[in-house]
């Protein structure tokens, strides 16, 4: 288990440095097209057979040989991670930073891009260092696995950011997703057998003479494997059922089982992309709120962010104005990753390896604006209300110095990070973001 991740203090405004480019090793690329092409293209030959998702999901054949050749890629991009990794060359921060986003891709997929059970996933810890990690029985334990079923595809936890739950995420395309705990070395093997027993029989007597006979550090391993233990059947039962209780906080988790649709961007995206390539650049105004700048690789390209910075502030924008770029998602565990965006492919290593740039900013001014159009109820919040959150760990957004509350007359959400990421690194619309998770209920 990662330490847990401290917060980082934001460093102070400053339009020549906030949003600079940056990229990826250059000499990555060819390697990175190839484990995209296994990751995400592996089933390409069932494609044309694909009608329409309905009939797709209830033709079972055909999921299974869609799934069979997409697991065959990913697997053999797993295995060429795997290989780099146990390699006597040490890692560059570049490729650690690729290689978590290809797994990252395959999680995505596994999740259907699905923030909510990504979320249930994620312990807020820092993942293990890949060029010092040694999860060698892990490594056989998936191809266990594989041994036994040739089609399924066994996910090691540790290569991607954010899945902290379980040793291994499998999708099996017949008995569907699992998450399964390696237990290596004598002590968690007399620990299991005994936890299993237990679970059977009940018997406080042998919970009591078991924990007298292996003694202090036996027994604070087995409370490690049962917090996680109720942590991995919280995740399941929550992917299974849409409800459960979080076994850290004690709180009552919930997902609708309705539909409950959220406007995307990705259509003004693309079109910012096709516009950028036209003459260097392009600018747009998402939900007169959302502020994008897309560059080209011109000379004005080491430049744009400082462009974009001074274009944003003269439009309302100002030091605490939430921005991002387009490649710090591949820093933030939870952001889709570049891979899974709907964009074309092409764009997708543009942005990786510095062929383009692109800026985001939210202006909260003109966002509250906007919700109050929508006839929703904007309040700030009181110093009580905010110390409270903050006490509890929480971080809410301030705005002018105040915590910024929206309701829509039964519901309230407090204006946090998650709804930032969710604009910048999921392509959703803020304000329908913020109608969609106070009509569900969600986190943010």
């Amino acid at each position: 288990m990662g330490k847990r991740k401290s917060r980082k203090r934001r460093p102070p405004y400053d339009p020549a440095e906030s949003l600079r480019p940056t990229t990826l090793d250059s000499e990555l690329e060819p390697i990175a097209r190839d484990l995209y092409e296994k990751v995400c293209c592996g089933s390409k030959k069932h494609w044309p057979e694909i009608k329409s998702r309905s009939e797709f999901k209830t033709d079972q054949a055909l999921r299974e040989n869609f799934l069979s050749s997409a697991h065959e890629g990913m697997r053999a991009a797993q295995n060429h991670i795997v290989q780099r990794v146990e390699s006597t060359a040490g890692l560059s921060f570049s490729e650690e930073l690729l290689y978590r986003s290809i797994a990252d891709t395959i999680a995505w997929q596994f999740l259907g891009e699905q923030l909510c059970h990504a979320r249930r996933l994620f312990r807020g810890h820092n993942q293990p260092d890949l060029s010092q990690s040694n999860f060698s029985s892990v490594v056989s334990a998936a191809n266990s696995i594989v041994e036994s079923n040739p089609d399924s595809m066994p996910l090691l936890s540790d290569l991607t950011s954010f899945v902290q739950v379980g040793d291994i995420l499998s999708l099996d395309p017949r008995s569907g997703l699992s998450i399964i705990e390696v237990k290596e070395g004598k002590v968690n093997q007399r620990i299991s057998q005994f936890l299993k027993f237990y679970n059977e029989s009940g018997c406080d007597r042998a919970l009591h003479y078991f924990m007298s006979e292996e003694g202090p550090h036996t027994a604070k391993q087995m409370q490690r494997m049962i917090r996680q233990s109720g942590r991995m059947a919280h995740v399941s039962e929550m992917m299974s059922s849409g409800t459960s209780i979080d076994p850290d906080s004690g709180q009552k988790v919930y997902i609708p089982d309705e539909f409950i649709p959220i406007s995307d961007w990705n259509e003004e995206l693309s079109a910012l992309l096709a516009r950028s390539e036209e003459k260097g650049w392009a600018l747009d105004v998402i939900e007169d709120c959302l502020f994008v700048g897309c560059y080209a690789d011109t000379p004005m390209f080491h430049g744009s962010h400082i462009a974009f910075n001074l274009w944003f502030d003269e439009c309302g924008g100002d030091a605490e104005s939430p921005r991002a770029q387009m490649m710090d998602s591949i820093r933030s565990p939870l952001a889709l990753p570049v891979f899974s965006r709907h964009i074309p492919v092409e764009n997708k290593f543009d942005f990786l390896f510095g062929r383009k740039h692109l800026c985001m900013a939210l202006s909260v001014e003109k966002l509250i604006e906007k919700c109050e159009e929508a006839g929703l109820i904007v309040r700030q919040g009181t110093n009580k209300e905010t110390s409270k959150m903050e006490q509890a760990g929480a971080k809410p957004y301030r705005h002018k110095g105040k915590s910024i509350f929206i309701g829509d007359g039964s519901k309230e959400l407090v204006l946090m990070d998650g709804i930032f990421m969710r604009v910048f690194f999921h392509g959703q619309k803020p304000v329908s973001t913020i109608r969609a998770i106070l009509a569900a209920g969600l986190p943010t």
